[in-house]
């Protein structure tokens, strides 16, 4: 392996800003409604939670397909390389139709199940249903974006990315200056981002790294190769889901307080996603080192790099999350919010300086145990976390002792902490060092 690829600056710079314009298309979507409505920024809130929740889903099989592969780079294994591309694409492209069906269909009854108010239903619905659509071509192209990631191309993913927000930004513009369409034509915006995005993706994965697709090694399921990919990504699923029914009763718990704390946690949420960018980059980056240097069998090198990229990543998240802390001000200024969810807002800032160290601390973590293909102690892990910290602390403080929406997020914070701490003693342990699957 060169030293370009064992390379965590060269990797995690391109993933940040990848990750970054990724987010940000959701982020634009939020900033453009709340300068031109506050009530539809409430009625956004559940499609963009529901769109973050089923993202996560579809990144349980990139999360298995990219482990395998970078395990198959540092064996040298290209045939088994080729075969997991082939699946994985295959795989996410029917789960992404199967979840965009579920949302068109029953997207109502999600709503309904996340207590948002009636006040704000029908603009919701119009909204849900047009990322109900975007599932499909999320989940093609979470899967692509890894692909090409593992094999050093992390700065034309990040060029994509910036051509799709591009496109959002403009058709925004476009829709809520000079149409009626509101939220639809906010969510056909993001439509049109997404398809043209895959559609470049496709072109790189078939001309600039030489990979020639067959339908029949799309459609035919090797059980060996699925296998590999299900080790990583079905519990790596498990534990997404999780964390989709802890959030998804969270936001149960914060919607019941009213549409102003639903509008904070909407708004908060996606600056949350925003400050924990750094340590997802720097977690990715190093997810696939560790699983080249594990595939490699380089396994004293893998243990070292990961404690060394936990330091950087835990520095970094703690200035990024300090500066949003001190100019909470000019976020909210710049949000145009209201006295009444600024107040609601404040202290979620403070939080926010411990929540999203710890949240680092154990993002780091579980991506080099998944990357050794110890996936199945971070689900683990989760289960207790989850549902024996988070909800039951976020439940108390939020209703018996009053703290509404930040008695939540400091459920969420215990968790990541307790979390970050078990993950970090099962790496010291080196219990995962005969867990690799090539």
């Amino acid at each position: 392996m060169s030293s370009k690829q064992l390379s965590l600056k060269a990797l995690s710079i391109p993933i940040f800003f990848e990750l970054f314009l990724r987010y940000l298309s959701l982020i634009i979507n939020t900033l453009m409604v709340a300068a031109y409505s506050n009530f539809l920024v409430g009625a956004m809130g559940a499609g963009n939670q529901i769109l973050d929740i089923f993202i996560t889903i579809f990144a349980f099989l990139s999360i298995g397909c990219s482990v395998v592969i970078t395990q198959a780079i540092g064996a040298k294994d290209k045939i088994l390389a080729r075969k997991v591309i082939h699946q994985s694409l295959f795989l996410n492209s029917i789960l992404g139709l199967v979840c965009s069906i579920g949302i068109l269909w029953h997207g109502d009854w999600i709503l309904e199940l996340m207590n948002v108010p009636r006040e704000l239903m029908s603009q919701s619905i119009i909204y849900l249903h047009m990322l109900g659509i975007c599932l499909f071509f999320d989940a093609v192209g979470i899967v692509l974006a890894s692909i090409i990631r593992v094999y050093n191309r992390a700065y034309s993913v990040m060029l994509v990315t910036v051509l799709m927000d591009g496109i959002t930004v403009i058709g925004n513009y476009y829709v809520l200056h000079y149409t009626q369409s509101e939220l639809f034509g906010v969510g056909l915006s993001t439509i049109i981002g997404r398809v043209v995005a895959i559609i470049i993706l496709i072109f790189m994965l078939v001309c600039l790294l030489k990979f020639k697709p067959t339908i029949k090694e799309f459609i035919k399921i090797e059980r060996d190769v699925f296998n590999k990919i299900i080790k990583i990504g079905g519990w790596a699923a498990g534990e997404n889901l999780l964390w989709i029914i802890q959030y998804t009763i969270a936001f149960g718990f914060v919607a019941s307080l009213g549409k102003e704390s639903l509008s904070v946690q909407t708004i908060y949420f996606q600056i949350s996603l925003f400050i924990m960018l750094i340590g997802q980059a720097i977690s990715i980056a190093n997810e696939i080192i560790i699983g080249k240097l594990v595939g490699a069998k380089k396994l004293q090198i893998a243990y070292k790099h990961t404690w060394r990229a936990l330091y950087i990543s835990i520095l970094a998240s703690f200035l990024v999350a300090l500066a949003n802390f001190i100019f909470n001000q000019q976020t909210m200024s710049a949000l145009n919010l209201n006295i009444e969810l600024k107040e609601l807002m404040i202290p979620l800032f403070t939080l926010s300086i411990f929540l999203e160290v710890a949240r680092t601390f154990n993002i780091i973590m579980v991506n080099s145990l998944r990357a050794s293909g110890d996936a199945r102690f971070c689900f683990y892990s989760g289960v207790v976390f989850m549902f024996g910290v988070s909800l039951p602390v976020g439940y108390i403080l939020c209703f018996n002792f009053g703290l509404g929406i930040l008695g939540v997020w400091i459920g969420f914070c215990a968790d990541e902490a307790l979390r970050g701490i078990t993950n970090a003693w099962r790496w010291k342990s080196k219990k995962w060092q005969d867990k690799a699957v090539v």
